[in-house]
């Protein structure tokens, strides 16, 4: 058995440091094992822990796909066209 090895991919604006943080080991064949994947998003104490990679790549389609965003803002320009009319 080998030490785990880290990797560390920080994203984002430096105020957020959003990080991936893998942490894997090398099997007796030479093949990399992850053995976990934490995701830290805005400087979160508890990261979110993930054993394999489908479950991480199931969390962002959940959480951050493309159709929920753009509803997101369609919301947000709404809410602020209707404050705009209210305080005239």
């Amino acid at each position: 058995m080998t030490p785990e090895n880290v990797y560390v991919f920080k994203f984002g604006k430096e105020e957020l440091n959003n990080r991936v943080i893998i942490k894997y080991s090398h099997t007796w064949t030479g093949r990399i094992k992850i053995n976990e994947i934490d995701l830290r998003l805005h400087k979160q104490k508890h990261p979110r822990i993930f054993r394999r990679e489908s479950d991480l790549v199931s969390y962002l389609k959940r959480h951050m796909s493309s159709e929920n965003g753009e509803k997101l803002i369609r919301r947000r320009k709404k809410h602020h066209a209707k404050k705009a009319k209210s305080a005239e």
